[in-house]
């Protein structure tokens, strides 16, 4: 989840100085996470828990909705310290882009082709799994399930391969 919100403030802040020609970062983001385990904090992790199914990389093909523009800039905290000219120039980079952007805890959609760039003679890694409790395992594999079932993920036999742990949120 860490790694979805900092590449998603990655973005954000690529296209604001392509706009500004700077390196300010003017944008703040204050995160929901929509979580059963999150509302746990204070007790023992439930294994029970699951995250809703919306969560997760997007990878497929997903259905957008249109995000009402004004909707979308009243969500968006900004730093109280940018003038008017770069609040505005926020403001249309953001609409320009709105479809990046989710609310209602669902996540956005950008459309983008990475190359993934390796080192001349790199050989292929491959990890096997680390080992988890049985009900860990059971919580694993019903979101691995769900994105199967979104196509957030698919099936591969690529030789490169790394394996999957829960990550607690909180400190849990």
């Amino acid at each position: 989840e860490l790694q979805r919100v900092q590449a998603h403030a990655n973005l954000i802040g690529r296209l604001v100085d392509a706009e500004f020609h700077s390196n300010t970062s003017t944008v703040r983001s204050e995160p929901t996470i929509f979580s059963k385990a999150n509302s746990n904090a204070t007790g023992l992790d439930d294994p029970a828990a699951t995250d809703p199914i919306e969560g997760g990389p997007k990878t497929a093909e997903v259905h957008i909705e249109d995000v009402s523009s004004d909707c979308l800039l009243k969500e968006i905290h900004v730093s109280p310290d940018l003038t008017p000219v770069q609040l505005k120039g926020l403001q249309k980079v953001v609409l320009a882009n709105k479809d990046a952007f989710g609310l209602d805890g669902k996540l956005g959609n950008h459309d983008a082709k990475v190359e993934i760039h390796l080192k001349p003679g790199s050989q292929p890694v491959s990890l096997p799994p680390f080992p988890v409790s049985p009900a860990n395992r059971e919580i694993m594999d019903k979101q691995i399930d769900a994105w199967l079932k979104l196509g957030v993920i698919e099936p591969s036999k690529s030789p490169w391969g790394a394996p999957v742990f829960i990550v607690y949120r909180n400190g849990k």
